[in-house]
């Protein structure tokens, strides 16, 4: 099966129930697994994945003939992103054009998405228009500093407020943004070695439709991170000195005894994602079609 988009699915075999007192409420299983791919596009590489077990619920609107909810769930999974294609007349030498995701394979033990609509769209930025979460389980990550390659937990909760753009392109998204949607992102739990985070934000799209957001996160094993961004050339000279002594001197031990926490704010903006004054990441453009 191929949308128009590119994104593509098989399995030698889908099996499909539902109880007859309730034929909206459709169970599927894929016993031998599945296959997914999904061309490149920009900075997105192509992608590419398989797993060995798949299921999956999907709750219809009979009346409109669309699905409200759609679950996937996925175990022994392994997600393949392509290395991104030099731009054509660039010279012979030149960097790696900036990708979403790094080349390389990355197993996961276990992925679930929800995907749900309300029953009735919502007439204005007030009211949800698309629900989303998302719970990785051990995932195999490229190796980093003090946070090792083994991401064991990320769990998103998220919601688009306003009525969904009819499509992904710059008319369709820019009169969403300027009537005031937003995308709540309610939980993001991260466990990465020994950092714990659990953040909030809200995001929204500035005057160039490009992606700007602030938000609070609490943290424990800062100095991992502060090591890691130390590797990465983020931070430089004594810096990585100075946010260790901070991370001492701010962070507060739990009531429980567990690690000592620290409330920073997020912010999201001018392609830099930030928690308080460290420059955790960078992001590009997003190409509207």
């Amino acid at each position: 099966m191929e949308k128009p988009d590119g994104l593509s699915w098989s399995a030698d075999m889908v099996r499909a129930s539902a109880p007859i007192w309730r034929l909206d409420d459709v169970v599927l299983t894929l016993p031998k697994g599945g296959h997914a791919s999904l061309p490149h596009e920009g900075v997105r590489p192509a992608l590419d994945a398989t797993a060995a077990i798949v299921g999956g619920r999907v709750t219809l609107d009979i009346a409109a003939g669309t699905p409200r909810t759609v679950q996937v769930n996925l175990s022994h999974a392994t997600l393949t992103a392509a290395a991104l294609p030099a731009p054509e007349g660039d010279a012979a030498g030149a960097p790696p054009p900036a990708s979403l995701v790094p080349a390389g394979s990355y197993p996961i033990e276990g992925l679930s998405i929800t995907v749900e609509r309300p029953a009735t769209p919502p007439a204005d930025h007030t009211g949800t228009g698309l629900g989303l979460r998302v719970d990785i389980t051990n995932m195999t990550v490229p190796p980093v500093r003090s946070l090792g390659t083994k991401l064991q937990r990320l769990v998103l909760s998220a919601r688009v407020q306003g009525p969904l753009p009819a499509a992904p392109t710059a008319d369709a998204v820019a009169p969403w943004s300027k009537a005031g949607g937003t995308v709540e992102l309610d939980s993001l739990k991260l466990d990465w070695g020994n950092l714990h985070l659990a953040a909030n934000a809200t995001l929204a799209l500035d005057n160039n439709l490009q992606p700007q957001g602030s938000g609070t996160a609490e943290l424990s094993g800062l100095d991992n991170l502060v090591d890691a961004l130390q590797d990465g050339g983020s931070l430089h000279g004594n810096q990585a000195q100075w946010a260790h002594l901070g991370v001492a001197l701010l962070a507060k031990p739990k009531a429980d005894g567990g690690a000592p926490t620290l409330k920073l704010p997020i912010t999201m903006q001018n392609h830099k994602l930030q928690i308080g004054p460290l420059t955790v990441g960078h992001y590009p453009d997003i190409a509207w079609r």
